[in-house]
């Protein structure tokens, strides 16, 4: 998983490249600009679009990886090191 974080491209678009597959949920896509992708082991991210009327992370480019191991919202995504991070974190913020 580590390996994976660490060459999360900066277009999103290289992912299908790679074989993953868009999942976005029909509700994420009608409420937000996020996009959802799963690979063939499972793992799955969220890349965040950046809104530069957007301070801190809102106005960058990121992705969240979402714990495939994850119990709550304390454990929800991973960060840069493959490590569990709560959601709302700062460390879930991955920026490509």
């Amino acid at each position: 998983i580590r390996s994976t974080i660490k060459s999360l491209p900066k277009n999103p678009n290289k992912l299908l490249e790679k074989g993953w597959k868009e999942t976005t949920p029909v509700s994420m896509s009608q409420n937000t600009t996020s996009k959802m992708y799963t690979n063939k082991d499972g793992l799955s991210i969220r890349y965040d679009k950046g809104d530069a009327s957007q301070g801190g992370y809102g106005g960058k480019d990121h992705y969240h990886v979402l714990n495939p191991n994850s119990t709550g919202k304390h454990d929800y995504y991973l960060d840069k090191n493959g490590n569990p991070v709560p959601k709302n974190s700062k460390a879930s913020h991955i920026i490509p």
